[in-house]
């Protein structure tokens, strides 16, 4: 297996660069999880129940 990506005849910038860009995206999407407000956490958790009320009492 790892003669096969070590052996890429000049395709391996597709395989660098793809890894590159997710890992990035996973990088900055847990930098914002934990930068992410416990209040606007609670919010949004509350939006359905708020969404599910509205449409009971109609």
């Amino acid at each position: 297996m790892f003669k096969q990506i070590t052996d890429l005849s000049g395709n391996e910038w597709y395989l660098i660069v793809s890894l590159w860009i997710f890992l990035i995206f996973f990088i900055v999407v847990a930098i914002m999880l934990v930068r992410m407000r416990k209040d606007y956490v609670d919010y949004m958790k509350e939006i359905p129940m708020d969404e599910a009320e509205e449409c009971d009492n109609v």
